[in-house]
This record gives structure tokens, C-alpha cells and sequence, in this order.
């Protein structure tokens, strides 16, 4: 691994333990109910990941469930959900125990795409004067998505040595569509339900995601026989095992 590649990884993860004592140290305890709720979802979410073909990285629909989050819970219960989601995408029915490092890379990854998305929307609806939920979600969604692909194709470059807009490419083919879907029916549902009720959008939007979830398997499923992947010696030699 080289020191720049060591320096990325060791910046990501101390951007999100940053991020993570932040929101430690301004916890709110408000409607409990709904960030449990939240929690439970985004942690059944993460579950549902589906292997990029050719790259060491997974997504899942678990950043539509925090999108939705970030309309009703405060930024520290946003982070913790996110923490949660990270841990069981990394963690859950991995094909190999991941390292120390991959689960800290992935986490921080999450960590800082939605703290960041959080923050922005957040401060683009005070200046405005605006309320509006959808506005709210699809102003995450604007930032979550390209911070959150760049993040993860910025390691897979710096890893295989690839030009960063190539890798980006083979990111964006198969993580655009998955994230539009999801910031949609986000937006919608977000438009639907006041934001004490929001975690009604969150049960609402689970038969999405999951069918979204159904195609994409049999989508890589298709991929992988034309791909190829590294063998098990080449494994070892990537760092982190990087999430979306």
C-alpha cells in the first residue's frame, strides 16, 4: 500500500471519528420512538447489499432510510444511525472476515456523507426560510451521492492504480440508477407524512427497496460471469473493503 494511499485512508477515518464525538457530545434524546425505528430499518437495509462487479465495494438501500432521517431526527441520531448501517453492511454475511481497518473505512465513509449532507440541507433550508421535507431530502440526496462515490472511488483508484475518472465511470454505471431510485421515492414519501411521522415513510418505503434490492442482485448476479474479479491471493492486497 502506498503512503499516499495510507494517508486517504487515515484522513476518511479520522474525518468520521471527528464527526462521530461531534455528534456524541451534542446527543438528543428527542423522539426516541423514531430513531429507533429508524435505527431497526436502516440496520435491515444494510443488510440487503449487492456486490459491484469487478470492485471491492457493495451498496445497499440503507442511505434512502437515512435521507428520510435526516427530515425529522437531529444530526447526532442521524450519525448514529449511520454508524449502525455501516457496521452491518460491513459486518453481516461478509464473504470473509473484514479487516479492522475496512470496517473503520466504511464507516467513516457513511459518517461523513451524510453528516455533510446533513449540514448542507440543513443550512440551505434556514437561509431560505423553508420547511419543505422533499426539498430537504433531495438537497441530501445532491450531496450524499457524488461525496459518498467519490469517497469510495477515490481508495478503489489510489488501490488498483486507475485513473480516478475511470473508476468513477464503472462506480457511476452501476450506482446512479440505485441512488436516483432511492432519493425519489424518498422525496416523494418525504412529501407525504409530517416529520413526526416520518418513520411511516420509512415502513412505506421498505417494499421499495427491497424489489430495488431483488433487481440489482440478478443485475450483478448477470455481470459477474463476464467480469474479471481478483482471484483470493489479490483480496489481501486491497486495504478496505469499501461501501456505498
Amino acid at each position: 500500500m502506498s503512503r499516499k494511499t495510507k494517508a486517504y485512508i487515515a484522513l476518511v477515518i479520522a474525518s468520521g471519528a471527528l464527526l462521530l464525538l461531534l455528534a456524541a457530545g451534542s446527543w438528543s434524546s428527542a423522539n426516541l420512538k423514531q430513531f429507533v425505528i429508524f435505527l431497526g430499518l436502516a440496520a435491515l437495509a444494510s443488510a440487503l447489499k449487492v456486490h459491484i462487479p469487478g470492485m471491492e465495494s457493495t451498496i445497499s438501500p440503507n442511505f434512502a432510510l437515512l435521507l428520510l432521517g435526516m427530515v425529522a431526527l437531529p444530526f447526532s441520531q442521524v450519525a448514529a444511525v449511520s454508524l449502525a448501517a455501516a457496521l452491518v453492511q460491513s459486518l453481516w454475511a461478509s464473504a470473509k472476515r473484514p479487516r479492522l481497518v475496512q470496517v473503520a473505512f466504511s464507516a467513516a465513509t457513511l459518517l461523513v456523507s451524510s453528516s455533510l449532507a446533513y449540514k448542507f440541507s440543513h443550512l440551505i433550508l434556514a437561509g431560505s426560510g423553508t420547511e419543505s421535507p422533499v426539498v430537504c431530502v433531495i438537497l441530501a440526496g445532491s450531496i450524499y451521492f457524488p461525496l459518498n462515490s467519490a469517497l469510495v472511488s477515490i481508495v478503489i483508484g489510489l488501490v488498483e492504480g486507475q485513473p480516478l475518472k475511470q473508476v468513477c465511470q464503472r462506480c457511476y454505471e452501476w450506482v446512479f440508477p440505485y441512488f436516483m431510485v432511492g432519493i425519489a421515492f424518498a422525496g416523494l414519501l418525504s412529501g407525504v407524512y409530517t416529520p413526526s411521522a416520518v418513520w411511516e415513510a420509512a415502513l412505506m418505503l421498505l417494499p421499495t427497496m427491497v424489489l430495488t434490492y431483488v433487481y440489482f442482485l440478478n443485475r450483478s448476479a448477470r455481470a459477474l460471469p463476464a467480469m474479471l474479479l481478483p482471484s483470493s491471493s489479490e483480496d489481501d492486497e486491497y486495504p478496505v473493503e469499501v461501501r456505498s
